[in-house]
C-alpha cells in the first residue's frame, strides 16, 4: 500500500514539473511561420501575325517555376523546355502555342497564344484576267503587285525607257521596250523574274515555245520555267530554254521549245526566272499536245505508240563508254540511256575511238518504207558525234557537228528531238550512196561513235563525250 501511494506522489510531482517546463518555454519564445508567395506565369510572343517562313520568339519569365514546357502547333520546333525559343512557321494557317508551367508547390498553369501565319498574296493577273492556256503569254504582261510580288528587277529604273522606249505600263518595274512590231522584256540581269497567272481549263501536257532574241556575242542565257504554289510560294522547276547562240541581232527572234509540261486544271502562277542577260523575250506560245494515233513507223527504243517494233537490244560498249539506263529527266516515258565517256572504267577502251552498237532484236532489221530516223539527244559535249546505222552492205552515218549544228541539236544540256532523212545517211559518212537501198539489211540500228577529226583532243578526258539517248524510232513521215 505504501508503494502505491509513493508512486502516485512521485507521478504527481513529475507532472507538475513537466507543466512548469512547458509553460516556462511558452513564456520565453514565440515562433513565426512565413507563407511563400505563389509563382507568377509571365510569358510573351514577339508577334502573333507573320508570313509563312518567318519566326516568332517566345519567352517565359515565370517565377518559381520548376518546369517550363512549350508546345507549338504547326511550328519548328514542335516542343521546347527552354524559357526562350524561336519558332519558324513554314505553313500558312492559324496555330496554337501553349506554355505549361509547373511551380514549386506542384501547381500548374497554362498560357495560350494564337499565331496567324499568312500565305502569299493572291495572284493579280495583268488586266484582271488570267491568261487562258493554250494561248499566248506576252512577256510584258506579268502580274500586278509590284516588286517582289509580280516581278523582281535589280534596278528601279526602266532601262528601256531611259534608252528611248515609250512607256508600256504605269506600274512598270521591269525593262519593257516598246517596238514597232514587238514589245519585249529586255535589259535582263541574273536573278530577275516575272510571274504570270494562267488558267487551265483541262488538265494536259503543253509545249512552251519561247520567242527570244540575242545580239550578245556570247548569246542569251537560259530562262527557267517554274511553278509557284499560290498558297505557300514554293517553287517547282518545270523546265528551261538552255543558253542559246546569238540570233543575229536584238530584233531577230527565234523559238526555243520547253516541251511536255504537265499542268492540272485550274489556276496556276508560272514564273520566268532569268539566269543571266543577253536575252530579249517577246512572248511564250503555249500549245496543248494532242494525243495522236500510233506513229506509222518502227520502234527501236521508244515508249510511244508506234505501229511496228523491232526493239534494239541493250547497247554494247565497243569502246570507252559506260552505258546505264536512267529513269529521271528522260525525254518521254520512263527510261533513257546515258552514255558516259570513261576510258578508264569502261572495260573496253576501243581502238582510238568511242563506240557503242545497239543491235536489233531480229537481225537484219527491215525498215523498208520508212523515210526518217528519229532520236532524242541531250548533251553538253562540244565534240562531234557520228550517228550511224550498220548494214550488211556497209556503214552509213551523219556527223552531228558542233560548228554547224543541224536537225535542231543544241549542246545546251537539254533534250532535242532530231528527225533525220534517211537520204542524209551516207556510206562511210560521205557517200555518194545513201542507206535507202539497204534499209532491209540493218544489223546495227543505233550506233554512237566519236568522230576521227577531234577524238584525239579528248581521248583521255572523262565526261567529254557524254550523251543521253531516248525515243529512237523510224517513221514514214
Amino acid at each position: 500500500m505504501m508503494n502505491f501511494k509513493s508512486n502516485i506522489f512521485l507521478s504527481s510531482r513529475y507532472l507538475i514539473l513537466f507543466s512548469l517546463v512547458v509553460f516556462s518555454s511558452c513564456d520565453e519564445e514565440t515562433r513565426e511561420v512565413t507563407l511563400y508567395d505563389k509563382g507568377q506565369t509571365e510569358s510573351n510572343a514577339s508577334t502573333t501575325s507573320i508570313a509563312f517562313g518567318e519566326a516568332v520568339s517566345f519567352t517565359s519569365s515565370s517565377t518559381k517555376a520548376v518546369t517550363t514546357d512549350w508546345t507549338f502547333q504547326g511550328g519548328t520546333p514542335a516542343t521546347s523546355i527552354n524559357s526562350d525559343v524561336s519558332v519558324v512557321y513554314n505553313t500558312p494557317g492559324t496555330f496554337e502555342a501553349v506554355l505549361v508551367v509547373k511551380y514549386i508547390d506542384n501547381s500548374i498553369e497554362t498560357k495560350n497564344f494564337t499565331i496567324i501565319v499568312d500565305g502569299v498574296d493572291e495572284p493579280l493577273p495583268f488586266g484582271g484576267i488570267a491568261v487562258s492556256l493554250e494561248g499566248v503569254i506576252e512577256a510584258e504582261n506579268y502580274d500586278l503587285g509590284g516588286e517582289g510580288i509580280g516581278y523582281h528587277d535589280v534596278e528601279e529604273e526602266n532601262l528601256a525607257v531611259t534608252n528611248g522606249s515609250a512607256v508600256y505600263r504605269d506600274d512598270d518595274g521591269m525593262d519593257i521596250a516598246v517596238g514597232t512590231t514587238v514589245t519585249n522584256v529586255g535589259y535582263i540581269n541574273e536573278g530577275e523574274w516575272a510571274n504570270y497567272t494562267v488558267s487551265i481549263s483541262e488538265a494536259g501536257t503543253f509545249n512552251f515555245d519561247f520567242v527570244v532574241a540575242s545580239g550578245a556575242t556570247t548569246g542569251g542565257n537560259s530562262i527557267k520555267l517554274q511553278a509557284v504554289d499560290q498558297e505557300t510560294g514554293e517553287i517547282t522547276a518545270l523546265g528551261e530554254t538552255g543558253n542559246f547562240a546569238n540570233t543575229g541581232g536584238w530584233g531577230t527572234y527565234t523559238t526555243i521549245t520547253v516541251p511536255q509540261i504537265s499542268l492540272e486544271e485550274g489556276s496556276h502562277t508560272l514564273r520566268l526566272y532569268f539566269t543571266g542577260g543577253g536575252t530579249n523575250l517577246d512572248k511564250i506560245n503555249v500549245s496543248a499536245i494532242t494525243p495522236a494515233g500510233p506513229i506509222d513507223g518502227l520502234a527501236i527504243f521508244s515508249e510511244q505508240a508506234i505501229i511496228n517494233a523491232n526493239l534494239g537490244e541493250t547497247p554494247v560498249n565497243n569502246g570507252s563508254f559506260v552505258i546505264t539506263k536512267v529513269t529521271e529527266n528522260v525525254y518521254e516515258g520512263t527510261e533513257a540511256y546515258l552514255y558516259e565517256f570513261d576510258p578508264v572504267n569502261s572495260g573496253n577502251t576501243g581502238n582510238g575511238f568511242a563506240l557503242s552498237i545497239m543491235a536489233p532484236t531480229t537481225s537484219p532489221m527491215d525498215a523498208t518504207g520508212n523515210n526518217f530516223y528519229n532520236i532524242a539527244l541531250k548533251s553538253s559535249s562540244t565534240k562531234n558525234l557520228r550517228l550511224r546505222i550498220n548494214t550488211s552492205a556497209g556503214n552509213y552515218w551523219v556527223t552531228l557537228s558542233v560548228a554547224t549544228p543541224e536537225y535542231g541539236l543544241l549542246r545546251d544540256g537539254e533534250w532535242h528531238l532530231l528527225k533525220i532523212p534517211f537520204t542524209d545517211f551516207k556510206l562511210n559518212g560521205s557517200g555518194p550512196d545513201d542507206i535507202t537501198a539497204n534499209l532491209d539489211k540493218i544489223t546495227g540500228c543505233l550506233v554512237m561513235r566519236s568522230d576521227d577529226g577531234d577524238f584525239a583532243t579528248y581521248s583521255t578526258t572523262p565526261g567529254a563525250f557524254n550523251w543521253y539517248v531516248d525515243n529512237v524510232y523510224m517513221s514514214v513521215e
